[in-house]
């Protein structure tokens, strides 16, 4: 990723970047995602993260929920390394249930109606097709499987911005440049509602719904497959 090209593959100073100061306070932002799939995913169900980083999203939801396995795709091969390297921590019992894989969001190895639920967080802006990566979001989805994607909000306020930048792991004289880096070229390359709105029209959902996520610089996307 560069900042005049945001669908860029990160490269691997980039990937460090967001593994060390930016993944902990998007999780942070966003919780109520993770609860939202706790919720929708019963035990013994199945669970797709596309554009997985560095595994801090599964380890969350496997510490959360004991009863349910969680897939990580991403797109560069560091990350992967890094959410591997991060599961050498956990017991055995949570380790198996984990596993991560480089894979393109635009061409999801897997078969139709595996998972119960497909999440993806602070992605989609990078991939260079948007709708088609949420296509195949859905194709892999069982039915009555959830869908949940949360993303950079391109219209946030600047005190969301700002809440959002002090929450990141960096030096307080940092935080400033972080702020006007994260708004002009993460933000300000994110979705809008409208965007939002556009990339799930004519995908095989119901319930679908477009909210920003009150007090923070991100907004969600969420369905259920028919």
């Amino acid at each position: 990723m560069s900042v005049t090209d945001i669908t860029a593959i990160y490269s691997p100073a980039v990937s460090w970047f967001y593994d060390t100061v930016a993944a902990d306070a998007v999780l942070d932002a966003v919780s109520d995602v993770v609860a939202d799939i706790c919720t929708a995913v019963a035990d013994g169900g199945s669970v797709l993260e596309v554009g997985c980083g560095g595994g801090q999203f599964a380890h969350r939801l496997i510490s959360l929920h004991p009863g349910i396995s969680v897939t990580g795709i991403d797109l560069s091969a560091e990350q992967i390394a890094r959410a591997n390297k991060r599961s050498t921590a956990l017991p055995l019992k949570d380790r198996q249930r984990l596993h991560f894989q480089t894979a393109s969001a635009l061409d999801i190895p897997f078969a139709e109606n595996t998972f119960d639920a497909v999440v993806s967080i602070a992605s989609i802006k990078h991939w260079p097709d948007r709708e088609k990566g949420v296509h195949e979001m859905v194709r892999v989805l069982k039915d009555r499987g959830r869908l949940l994607i949360t993303e950079t909000d391109r219209s946030c306020h600047l005190d969301d911005a700002r809440r959002f930048a002090r929450s990141a792991r960096l030096p307080t004289p940092l935080r400033l440049p972080y702020l006007w880096m994260f708004r002009t070229y993460v933000a300000g390359q994110g979705l809008d509602l409208d965007d939002a709105r556009r990339v799930i029209a004519g995908q095989d959902l119901v319930d679908t719904a477009v909210q920003r996520v009150a007090g923070t610089p991100f907004l969600t996307i969420a369905g259920t497959r028919r």
